[in-house]
This record gives C-alpha cells, structure tokens and sequence, in this order.
C-alpha cells in the first residue's frame, strides 16, 4: 500500500510581508502628502476604508482557501484509493482465474492452457483500457 506524503510545512516569506507593509505605509504617506490640505480628511477615511477591506477579503480567503485546497486534495485521494482498490481487486480476480486455469494443465495442454491465458489477460486489459477511458 503507498505511503501518503507528509504535508507540506506552509512557509511565510518574512522579508516579502514586511517589504509589502513598508511600500504600502508609503503610498499611503505619499498619498497623504499629495492629497490637497481639504481633501485630507477624505483621504484618510478612504485609505482606512480600503485597508479594511482588504484585511476582511485576504482574512476570508486564507481561511477559505485552506479549507478548499485541503477538501480537495482529500477528494482526489479518497478517488485514487478507491481505483486502486478497484484495480487490486480485478487483478487478484484474473490472478485467482489464471491459477485456477493452470492447476490442471498437463503436459498435452499446455497449448491450450497458455491461448485460455493470453484470451483471459487480453479480456482483462480491454476492460481495464475501456473503464480508463469512459472516466477520462
């Protein structure tokens, strides 16, 4: 059975998060110092309008994204399981069918046994090709 990957260890890039607060307080002070002398008061209440909310949209969408990307890979996992159950299953069915075949061969039917061999894989690789390709 195949190991599942440890998890990923989410990194912050310190050095991007506060190069991104510094540019922002500047274009903000920047902002403050072009803005006339009567429109500063505007000013301030559109920059903390703003500011407020990109903080509640990127609160929203870390925690969402988290959850979405983690319900995600979790479906894709369980699917892939079940395939490989599916499949395990089906091969130990031709495996179970081919010994069963070749418990009673003898020396004047090895022949025979071996073309029953070759019809048994090429029906069992068919339906195999066939299922991959009704679920592409």
């Amino acid at each position: 059975m195949s190991e599942t990957p440890a998890p990923t260890h989410f990194r912050i890039r310190w050095g991007w998060f506060a190069g991104c607060i510094v540019l922002g307080l500047a274009a903000i002070m920047v902002g403050d110092f072009v803005a006339p002398a009567a429109d500063r008061v505007g000013y301030l209440a559109g920059v903390l309008a703003n500011v407020g909310t990109t903080l509640l949209l990127v609160g929203i969408v870390v925690l969402l994204e988290r959850r979405i990307i983690d319900n995600a890979v979790r479906l894709v996992r369980t699917a892939n399981e079940q395939a490989n159950e599916a499949i395990r299953v089906q091969i130990q069915d031709l495996d179970d069918r081919l010994a069963a075949e070749w418990a009673s061969a003898t020396a004047e039917n090895v022949a025979e046994k071996t073309a029953e061999t070759r019809r048994l894989t090429d029906e069992f690789t068919k339906r195999i090709v066939d299922d991959a390709k009704r679920e592409a």
